[in-house]
């Protein structure tokens, strides 16, 4: 359900006619809804309520919208954030810069230093290399970063091929096999903590079967991180659950988590 209706002929926002936001405004406008925004908000967090301890990372790039993100920050939601400039949007739209995760490939030197400095509460790391440089900044400066390793499944969302992100041959992520080696690697370093892992498959995804084939791929990988000695205590879940602009609804959350594997604190 949304706050976007027909009446008269007329779309409206709220009960307020887009007719008049436009004489009053002008155009070309972006009209948003809160009402809409925060029903959504607390149906998602709903929906993944029975996983118990987690963390809701909006992903900025989707809409980078500061009164957006203010919405979403004051409904208790994080940031998932791909440079520099998101990371500074994120903080200052009132996000508590501990719940900023910093994702995304080709991430610099200077960004990660930001995001040090801004004290994010979690990096994704995407390659053994920048786990490396990571772990060198943060020790540098006396710190420590805590971190997931992005593992790459092999699972094939059933998307569009331009948006899929989880097989072996696209450019995110470590590959599954490599995965425990990498993360042992890694977690010897100083100035480094790594803390779980970390998966995203595709956008736009209305099929839970290849989710769950990647939630019990990336399970198997956590019990044997966790028998390796490691301790393990979140698993960054992704995102990608379609839009229903001309299909079918999306896959409710109250039926997402249920696949999700039980590892200790989603985010």
């Amino acid at each position: 359900m949304d706050h976007f209706h027909l009446k008269n002929g007329v779309l409206q926002a709220e009960n307020v006619p887009l007719t008049r936001i436009a004489a009053e405004v002008g155009t070309p406008v972006y009209v948003y809804s809160r009402a809409t925004l925060e029903r959504h908000a607390q149906v998602f967090r709903d929906g993944i309520a029975p996983v118990g301890r987690s963390h809701i990372a909006f992903a900025i790039k989707a809409n980078p919208n500061r009164a957006v993100l203010r919405v979403l920050a004051k409904a208790g939601y994080g940031a998932d954030v791909v440079s520099g400039g998101e990371i500074s949007r994120a903080i200052a739209s009132g996000m508590k810069p501990e719940d900023v995760v910093f994702s995304g490939v080709g991430k610099t030197r200077a960004e990660l230093e930001q995001a040090l400095d801004s004290g994010i509460g979690q990096f994704n790391i995407e390659l053994e290399e920048e786990g490396v440089v990571l772990a060198q900044i943060a020790a540098s400066k006396g710190m420590t970063a805590n971190a997931t390793l992005r593992v790459n499944p092999d699972v094939d969302a059933g998307t569009h091929a331009k948006i899929s992100t989880g097989k072996k041959e696209n450019k995110f992520g470590v590959a599954i096999d490599q995965a425990p080696g990498i993360f042992d690697r890694l977690a010897g370093l100083p100035g480094l903590s790594m803390r779980g892992v970390a998966l995203h498959i595709g956008s736009q995804l209305f099929d839970l079967d290849p989710l769950e084939a990647a939630y019990r791929r990336i399970g198997r990988l956590v019990a044997d991180l966790r028998a390796a000695g490691h301790v393990i205590d979140r698993v960054d879940l992704g995102g990608g659950l379609g839009v229903p602009y001309r299909q079918a609804p999306p896959p409710i959350t109250d039926r997402w988590w249920r696949a999700s594997p039980k590892a200790g604190t989603s985010r």
